[in-house]
C-alpha cells in the first residue's frame, strides 16, 4: 500500500472513530438523564441502590476475622484430618509393596 493511501485510510480511520464516540456520549447522556444516580460511577451508584432497598451493593466484600481460637480449632482439625489420611493411605502402600 502507498503511503498516501496508509495516511488517507488513517484519516478516515480518525473520523470513524471520532464519530462514533460522539454517539457514545450522546448515548451516555441520554442514560444519565435516565438514571442520574450513575453518574458518580459505580460504587455510588451501588450504594445508592443499596440505600434504596434495590439489593445489594456489588463490588469487594467485607472479609471476615477469625479469632486466634477460631484459627486453632481449624489448625487441630486439618491435622487430624491429615492424620487420618496418612493412617489409612499407608496399609495400602506396604500391600502394593508385597
Amino acid at each position: 500500500m502507498a503511503k498516501r493511501e496508509q495516511l488517507d485510510l488513517r484519516r478516515f480511520a480518525l473520523a470513524g472513530a471520532e464519530k462514533r464516540l460522539e454517539e457514545l456520549n450522546a448515548e451516555a447522556e441520554q442514560i444519565f438523564r435516565i438514571f442520574p444516580q450513575l453518574r458518580g460511577g459505580r460504587r455510588r451508584a451501588a450504594a445508592t441502590t443499596a440505600a434504596a432497598g434495590e439489593g445489594t451493593p456489588k463490588g469487594r466484600r467485607r472479609r471476615r476475622r477469625i479469632s486466634a481460637e477460631g484459627r486453632r480449632r481449624i489448625s487441630e482439625a486439618q491435622k487430624a484430618r491429615w492424620a487420618r489420611q496418612r493412617a489409612e493411605a499407608s496399609p495400602a502402600k506396604e500391600r502394593k509393596r508385597k
